[in-house]
């Protein structure tokens, strides 16, 4: 794969990037105030990239889709927000819904 990004970096830079925990979801929690508990949370993906720092999906989603590395990133995405979902039952907490974006280019698939 030769496509790359206007910053510099590669598709096989991005591709190393889940192997090398590089890739990261933030949750943002959506809360109901007046019961005092999380009604959803949004996973929002991020490249911690080691020479330029936290990478929105803006900055490298376009790179994926172009080079065919969606397939991959979505399904990491997708597992590593179950995992985390696991966690957070497993220390009882309230379940909830949790949206999960950056794959949505999967959907079908």
């Amino acid at each position: 794969m030769s496509a790359t990004e206007p910053d510099g970096w590669t598709a096989a830079q991005l591709a190393q990037a889940a192997e090398h925990r590089q890739l990261e979801l933030h949750y943002q929690p959506i809360v109901d105030l007046r019961r005092g508990r999380i009604a959803s949370a949004e996973a929002l993906l991020r490249w911690r990239h080691p020479s330029l720092g936290l990478l929105p999906p803006g900055a490298f989603l376009p790179l994926a889709e172009s080079s065919g590395l969606m397939p991959k990133i979505g399904a990491w995405v997708l597992g590593e927000a179950c995992r985390q979902m696991q966690r957070w039952l497993a220390l009882n907490w309230r379940p909830f819904r949790l949206a999960v974006n950056g794959v949505a280019s999967e959907n079908g698939k």
